[in-house]
C-alpha cells in the first residue's frame, strides 16, 4: 500500500545510491472506465524503463531490478481510484511507493539519482487552505485542499451571535451598523474572541476563507486580524452542509485565493532579486539552504531539472 511521503522519506531518497535509479509516476484514475486502464498505463511506463535500462545493463540485471515494480501492475490497492497519483522508486536496496497530491503527470525517469520534484511538490503546503464556517448555531474550522476538507477541532470555540431581533439589518457585505448599538459591540466582541482562537491555531501564512451568512461574514472580517484572510468570502447558509458540500462551495474561491497568494510571492521574489536578497541560480540557493538563510523556496511547476 503506498504511503504518504514525509520529509524523512525525501531525505532518504536524496541519499547517494548505486546506479541506476528508477522513478515512475502515474496519475491515478478517478472514474470507472479509467480504472481498468491504469494497469496498462503503468506497464507502459515499465516498458519505457526497461528500454532505457537495456542500453547500459544486461537483461538479467534489468529484470531483477524491475521485478518489484512489475508486481504493482496487479495490485489493486496501489493502482486504485484517485484522486492523487502514484510515485514508485526503485534502486538496489530500495523499493518505495507513495501516494502523491497533486497528481503528477505520467513519467518514467532513469538516472543516477531519483527524480523527487513531484514528491517535493506533494510535501509543500502550497495547496492547503483553511475555512471558517459560521453557522447560526456554531462555528467550525476546516483544513482543505483539492482532496476535500477535514475538521480542525478547537477547544472553547465560541458560537457565532444569533441574528439580531431588532434594529437595522446590515446590508450585503456590511457588518452591523453603528446604530445597532450594544448588539454591534457584542457581535464584534464575540468575533474578536473567535479571531484570537483561530489566529493561534493557524500558521501566519495560511490562507483563510470565511463562509457563512452575509452579516456574520462581514462582521468577522471586520474583527479578523489573521494576515492570510482571503479577499473573497463564500456567503450562504452552511448549518446543514456536509463536508463534501462545503468543499464544493469554497474550493473555487480557495483556488483564487491561493493563486493571488502565489502572485504576491512571485512579486516579492522579483523585488528581493533586484535588491540582491534572493537567488534564482540553483547552486546559490543550495548554498543558502545549507547556511540556513532560506525563508521561502519557490519551485516552478512543469520545469523538470534532472541531476543531484
Amino acid at each position: 500500500m503506498p504511503k504518504t511521503p514525509t520529509p524523512e522519506d525525501l531525505r532518504n531518497l536524496l541519499l547517494p545510491r548505486p546506479e541506476p535509479c528508477v522513478s515512475l509516476f502515474l496519475p491515478l484514475p478517478r472514474h470507472g472506465a479509467d480504472v481498468a486502464a491504469a494497469p496498462l498505463r503503468f506497464r507502459a511506463l515499465l516498458r519505457e524503463a526497461e528500454e532505457l535500462l537495456a542500453d547500459r545493463y544486461d537483461a538479467r540485471h534489468v529484470k531483477e531490478l524491475l521485478a518489484p515494480l512489475a508486481g504493482l501492475a496487479d495490485a489493486g490497492d496501489v493502482l486504485g481510484r484517485g484522486p492523487g497519483g502514484l510515485a514508485a522508486y526503485r534502486a538496489e536496496g530500495l523499493f518505495e511507493t507513495y501516494r502523491l497530491w497533486p497528481e503528477p503527470p505520467a513519467r518514467c525517469v532513469v538516472a543516477d539519482s531519483f527524480h523527487v520534484k513531484p514528491l517535493l511538490r506533494s510535501l509543500q503546503a502550497r495547496d492547503r487552505y483553511f475555512v471558517l464556517a459560521l453557522g447560526s448555531r456554531h462555528a467550525s474550522l476546516w483544513e482543505g485542499s483539492g482532496l476535500g476538507l477535514s475538521p480542525r477541532p478547537l477547544p472553547l470555540l465560541p458560537p457565532p451571535p444569533s441574528a439580531p431581533r431588532g434594529g437595522r439589518r446590515a446590508g450585503p457585505g456590511k457588518a452591523p451598523e453603528e446604530g445597532d448599538g450594544p448588539r454591534r459591540e457584542e457581535t464584534l466582541r464575540l468575533f474578536r474572541a473567535l479571531d484570537a482562537i483561530v489566529r493561534g491555531a493557524l500558521p501566519p501564512d495560511g490562507v483563510l476563507l470565511v463562509a457563512g451568512p452575509t452579516p456574520a461574514v462581514a462582521a468577522f472580517r471586520e474583527a479578523c486580524s489573521h494576515p492570510g484572510l482571503a479577499a473573497e468570502a463564500v456567503e450562504g447558509a452552511f448549518d446543514e452542509a456536509s463536508a463534501e458540500e462545503l468543499h464544493a462551495r469554497v474550493h473555487p474561491a480557495a483556488l483564487g485565493a491561493l493563486g493571488a497568494r502565489d502572485g504576491r510571492l512571485v512579486e516579492e521574489f522579483g523585488r528581493s532579486l533586484d535588491r540582491g536578497l534572493a537567488a534564482d541560480i540553483l547552486t546559490r540557493v543550495a548554498e543558502a539552504a545549507v547556511a540556513g538563510r532560506v525563508r521561502s523556496l519557490l519551485v516552478a511547476d512543469g520545469r523538470p531539472l534532472f541531476g543531484r
